[in-house]
């Protein structure tokens, strides 16, 4: 009887053990993706100051088109301004639509296995916000030097 106690209590502990391994590592990827968030957001106000400055920039473009300066040099510089402003929106989009749709306190209420799915997945999404974040604010910046 005295070692199916020492059993039942050496696999309450294992149990208990792992429970609590896991809930680390499930706040650990939360702290992971928030820390991320956190990251990227203020990137959004460096976002709208260059897509102030693209805009203003076609306008000036197109007013100079207006009085009948062009050139093809002209028109491929105008194209690449409105392409770098629409990336520019696209991860302005991206983030918004992740943080519309991140539910990390639903997943905390879910089985270790599936919070921890979850937030892999959450991990690898506002990965892609912050690479496209980042990559369009350096083309923009490049480009308006």
């Amino acid at each position: 009887m005295k070692k199916y106690l020492l059993a039942a209590a050496a696999l309450f502990l294992v149990y208990g053990c792992n429970s609590d391994a896991e809930k680390d590592k499930i706040t650990g990827l939360e702290t992971e993706v928030l820390t991320l968030h956190d990251e990227v957001m203020p990137k959004m106000d460096q976002i709208m100051t260059l897509k102030s400055q693209l805009s203003r920039k076609i306008q000036h473009m197109d007013s100079l088109q207006n009085e009948g300066i062009s050139s093809i040099t002209f028109a491929e510089e105008r194209i690449k301004a409105v392409d770098l402003n629409q990336k520019l929106n696209e991860s302005d989009k991206l983030m918004m639509k992740w943080m519309h749709e991140y539910r990390g306190d639903s997943a905390k209420k879910l089985k270790s296995d599936q919070a921890l799915a979850y937030f892999e997945k959450e991990k690898e999404k506002i990965l892609n916000v912050k690479q496209t974040t980042l990559k369009s604010i350096q083309e923009a910046e490049t480009f308006l030097k």
